[in-house]
């Protein structure tokens, strides 16, 4: 199993854009759930002044269910406007034998 922890930000939004960077976000987070090989999606954020920090957590059966996930994720219309609002993405992501390592994150 793949373990990734994905951090997005987006900086100099008013209240309005930083409501659409999160709705854009879910929207993300919910197709995402829906892809063959995910079992588990999480999504968090905080909202700054002017900002958005944005933090997903996902379990993905296998490398392959990953990469399927990342093509079909590109056809997306909502990535493209996530990619051309944020500034910063960090991507942590580790293999694990474990299976309650989702569980034991979500706390």
């Amino acid at each position: 199993m793949l373990l990734l922890k994905v951090k997005s930000v987006a900086l100099h939004l008013n209240n309005e854009r930083a409501k659409e960077f999160v709705a854009l976000c879910r929207a993300h987070a919910e197709a995402s759930k829906k892809d063959e090989g995910n079992l588990g999606f999480r999504m968090k954020y905080i909202l700054l002044p002017g900002a958005v920090k944005v933090t997903f957590l996902e379990l993905w059966r296998d490398r392959d269910a990953l990469e399927k996930h990342n093509q079909a994720a590109k056809s997306r219309g909502h990535i493209a406007k996530i990619d051309e609002m944020r500034v910063y993405r960090e991507v942590i992501e580790r293999e694990t034998e474990e299976g309650d390592a989702f569980k034991q994150r979500k706390k």
